[in-house]
């Protein structure tokens, strides 16, 4: 209690901006003009502005950075419930994706796409150092950043870069990937499973971003699109680690170096450096002993009790902004009597899922995300047959995606305020870098899904 008594202004704020995001409901914006003949057509959904709101909060110096702090890691724990519902909608269609299964594995090399868009632009035009590995290898997202920083050191210019891609993510990276996937969507070229593959990147919020234009496309679809994203989304999960470690980045190094990098990295300092009359800045590196240094982790009953606060605030937030959501669909509005009903059978999956991922971490040397273990454990629960099933397949239904996404962004967003200086610093080039591996790694997955698929 006392603990709650603490945090109580983090959960009250997010609360406020889960109620007013879902009050203002999604906002479709049609562009004035068209590509390829398509209508450009997409929408702001609640959990954007529930992110932008706590950023608005910051500025206004609502938030100290205090609270900032204290929010951060709780969006992690807030998507377990998003992760839950997504897997227990894949057990009742294994069979129909065991028919699609090269095709999942095919679209992982659609990663790449990330390197080949990203690394050019990134040398050629903005002339980067090796910032630009770090940016341009992945969506730069937690296990991006735990990676970098185990092979380079966050102070090193890898670990530089993806701190700068990642704060670009948060701020930008829902709402570019849902204009993107709203615009790929109304040209009407790739099959919609191609897309709900290329959906599922590794990140809960991106994926629910690259969802929501196929839910309004193909309403009739949804439930087997949305199963094939949570798939796809918990292979990239379990394997992009290894993936980047092992070929995206080896990419992106020996492109660097193909490019001159380096070169054209240092002619940039020195330009810079005639202008304004001070010296080359010299790159920080990591130490072989900060590399090494020792993180003091938190107990494991200091784990569970902030895993078990944050589940029931978040849990009660997504409650009520589910109903708030629904009451907008005719004849359809889902009760938190419901709602309550359904996170609890999600919670099955949820507790064992970090059960089992506390035995692992501290029994071998295996570090995967809790979110792998929970997406394991709500597929196979949800296979018919299985005691959980019925209720299973009752508590998908009950929730949208959306609402669930609500309350991540809401702790996101107020999180986002000790990041706002550094991104500042990052630049236009950050940006674009950013943004182009996104879009580089969800057309090249749907593109290697697409004719994957092709009979």
């Amino acid at each position: 209690m006392s603990r709650i008594f603490l945090n109580w202004k983090v959960h009250a704020f997010a609360l406020l901006f889960v109620i007013l995001a879902e009050a203002i409901h999604n906002i479709p914006v049609t562009l004035p003009f068209t590509i390829m003949g398509a209508s450009i057509v997409f929408t702001i959904f609640p959990m954007l502005f529930a992110m932008m709101f706590g950023v608005i909060a910051y500025l206004l110096k609502l938030l100290d950075r205090k609270t900032v702090d204290t929010a951060t890691p709780f969006i992690g724990i807030a998507t377990m419930w998003l992760i839950a519902v997504l897997a227990i909608g894949i057990g009742p269609r294994l069979g129909e994706m065991a028919t699609a299964g090269p095709a999942f594995v095919l679209q992982e090399f659609g990663n790449l796409g990330m390197a080949l868009l990203a690394m050019p632009v990134a040398v050629f035009v903005f002339s980067m150092g090796r910032q630009a590995i770090g940016a341009g290898f992945s969506k730069s997202r937690e296990p991006s950043i735990a990676l970098i920083g185990n092979m380079y050191g966050i102070n090193s210019p890898e670990g530089q870069g993806v701190m700068g891609a990642y704060i670009v993510g948060t701020v930008l990276g829902t709402l570019f990937c849902g204009i993107l996937a709203s615009i790929v969507v109304g040209i009407g070229v790739f099959d919609p499973v191609a897309l709900a593959m290329g959906a599922g990147s590794g990140s809960a919020s991106m994926m629910a971003a690259f969802l929501a234009p196929l839910e309004l496309a193909y309403p009739d679809r949804w439930e087997e699109l949305q199963a094939v994203a949570a798939m796809s989304n918990l292979i990239t999960a379990a394997t992009g680690i290894y993936f980047s470690m092992f070929i995206t980045i080896p990419v992106c190094k020996w492109m660097y170096k193909a490019f001159n990098g380096e070169a054209r990295y240092r002619r940039k300092l020195e330009k810079k450096a005639a202008k304004t009359g001070k010296p080359v800045e010299v790159e920080e590196f990591a130490t072989p002993e900060e590399k090494k240094a020792e993180v003091v982790k938190p107990s494991l009953k200091e784990v569970w009790i902030e895993r078990a606060e944050v589940l029931v605030f978040s849990g009660i937030f997504a409650i009520i902004g589910n109903w708030i959501f629904t009451t907008r669909r005719v004849g359809d509005v889902v009760s938190p009597l419901e709602s309550a009903y359904a996170l609890l059978v999600m919670l099955v999956p949820i507790i064992l899922g970090c059960i089992v991922y506390d035995l692992v971490t501290s029994k071998t040397k295996i570090n995967l995300p809790a979110i792998i273990y929970i997406s394991l454990l709500g597929i196979a629960l949800g296979i018919p047959g299985m005691p959980l099933a019925g209720p299973f397949a009752t508590a998908a239904r009950s929730f949208g995606l959306l609402p669930l996404a609500t309350p991540i962004l809401a702790y996101a967003g107020i999180s986002l305020g000790k990041d706002l200086k550094a991104f500042k610093e990052q630049g236009l080039g950050i940006i674009v870098i950013t943004l182009l591996a996104f879009t580089g790694t969800y057309l090249g997955s749907a593109v290697i899904a697409h004719f994957a698929l092709m009979r």
